[in-house]
């Protein structure tokens, strides 16, 4: 319920706050995801940089917290088309590339590490806050050997 009111009041808050996807506009974010089959949180930074008024990419660095040994650091490259439904709101699928680095540490003190190529599929919403200030979830597929999975984030982004 209180993720309710607090977007609705951020809905309210950017009734005057124009769409932030335009050619040579960036925005750095903070996300916080779920990895649902690793059970991993993830806390990540990105750029997001438009190329055009609605195709931007999105390159980031997630790190997948350590959750039953196993731990991970991500290098994503992620393309968007963005629709602009409103001054207020959007929505885009997305596709990229990703790089991992995972680690798993085994009770007996051992530890295993593999790098893994893999790819992303998905979508995002966003809700426009101010000029400067942008509210967005996420869903993707990862897909990468043996550790494929579905990934959930909440992103707060500031554009300049």
């Amino acid at each position: 319920m209180k993720k309710l009111v607090v977007m609705l009041m951020l809905m309210i808050c950017g009734l005057t706050a124009s769409a932030q996807v335009q050619k040579g506009l960036s925005s750095a974010g903070f996300n916080l995801g779920y990895g649902f089959s690793s059970k991993n949180a993830i806390i990540g930074v990105d750029y997001r940089y438009c190329i055009t008024d609605e195709f931007r990419i999105s390159p980031s660095l997630s790190c997948f917290v350590k959750n039953d040994g196993l731990s991970a650091w991500a290098l994503d490259l992620n393309v968007h088309y963005v629709f602009k439904l409103s001054d207020m709101f959007g929505f885009y699928p997305l596709a990229g590339l990703d790089l991992s680095f995972w680690k798993y540490r085994y009770w007996e003190g051992g530890s295993s590490n593999k790098t893994r190529f893999g790819a992303n599929i998905g979508m995002g919403a966003e809700v426009y806050a101010s000029d400067l200030i942008t509210v967005g979830i996420e869903g993707k597929y990862n897909a990468i050997k043996h550790w494929d999975q579905a990934i959930l984030s909440l992103r707060v982004g500031y554009s300049f």
